[in-house]
């Protein structure tokens, strides 16, 4: 009787650890562990066309008949890579991309964000790297339980937000998504890596020798002759940046699988009245993610999904289940001990006991 009980106690006592281990699982460790990852190092491809590109060195040796680029098959190579994490739930990541032609490599850009591990929206930079970007909304990508709602996202070029507009459900790789879009108006670019990389003014005999080359009719040259006359040589070039993007989410994880790009960049001219005179587009491009990195986007999805699901469900179910049985288990070796009679006391005969 007593093995009986040391039995109940101790299937209650394991019973109650499955229980609270398993409710701590899924309560307190698992929603921890919702958020970017300390070691992402994931690396995406796309393919696309440079419609345009300005070739600025040629600016600076007279080679107007090599100004631009023109119809370049490229691919691009995407990198974004954890740096640190730190602060209150923070990270620092780096987003790294390089453009190449069938020549080689065209530009490379790297931008360095700090941001938030559970709502992937940038926060003030908590590290020691100068780099950080100062930047508002989603800079990398999307939280893990994306909603069906519009968030905020970064344009780098002018520095402020642009709205992200949740679409509707679509199937994108063999799995269902979220389609996000963001278009945006020409606007001044204001980002200072980028204008360093474009030059500030040019000479008015420049303009005027790259204006014959810009397919203007008679009457437009003379007006643009006309506008030069009234501006300071050099004249100071503004340039503009608009956009059109379509984003495909898995939400479960937050993993972007596909996207479809398409950015143009303007150089302007202020004329006296202040307004913007079109001088030339120096860059227009467009791309898409490759079928390789849509298929890697969709395991990394799975896989993701995979382990919530185990240890978001499975595995605390499994526990609190099993305890629930044990538990059952040793309540009934515990009450089981009262259902049953002592065993029959034989009295002697007190008579048979006489000498």
């Amino acid at each position: 009787m007593k093995h009986r009980r040391g039995w109940g106690i101790t299937l209650l006592i394991v019973a109650f650890v499955l229980i609270a281990g398993g409710l701590l699982v899924r309560f307190v460790v698992y929603p921890s562990q919702l958020r970017f990852p300390a070691d992402v190092d994931v690396t995406r491809n796309y393919e696309g066309e440079l419609a345009v590109m300005m070739n600025a060195p040629a600016i600076e040796t007279g080679d107007l008949a090599n100004l631009f680029l023109r119809d370049v098959p490229v691919t691009i190579d995407r990198n974004v890579l954890t740096l640190e994490v730190g602060g209150d739930d923070g990270a620092i990541v780096q987003d790294a991309a390089t453009m190449s032609g069938p020549a080689g490599p065209i530009m490379a850009t790297e931008d360095v964000y700090a941001i938030d591990r559970t709502t992937m929206e940038s926060i003030p930079n908590f590290s020691d790297d100068t780099r950080v970007i100062d930047a508002e909304g989603l800079v990398i990508g999307w939280p893990i339980a994306t909603e069906q709602q519009d968030y905020a996202g970064w344009n780098g070029d002018t520095k402020e937000t642009v709205t992200l507009t949740y679409v509707g459900e679509e199937e994108r790789g063999g799995i269902d998504t979220y389609l996000f879009t963001a278009a945006g108006e020409p606007g001044v670019i204001v980002d200072p890596a980028l204008l360093e990389t474009l030059p500030a003014a040019l000479p008015k005999a420049l303009l005027g020798q790259l204006a014959l080359g810009l397919g203007l009719t008679d009457d437009q040259i003379a007006q643009f002759e006309q506008l030069l006359q009234v501006l300071p040589d050099p004249v100071p070039i503004t340039y503009t940046y608009a956009f059109d993007k379509s984003y495909w989410v898995e939400p479960t994880t937050g993993v972007l699988v596909d996207i479809d790009v398409f950015e143009s960049r303007v150089a302007m001219i202020q004329s006296p009245d202040g307004s913007m005179v079109p001088l030339a587009e120096i860059q227009q491009l467009s791309y898409v993610t490759t079928a390789a990195s849509v298929q890697d986007a969709v395991v990394d999805a799975n896989d993701a999904i995979s382990m919530m699901q185990l240890f978001g469900l499975f595995v605390p179910g499994a526990a609190v289940l099993l305890g629930l049985v044990l538990g059952g288990f040793g309540i009934w070796l515990l009450l089981r001990r009262g259902d049953e009679m002592p065993a029959e006391i034989v009295i002697p005969n007190k008579e048979a006991l006489k000498v």
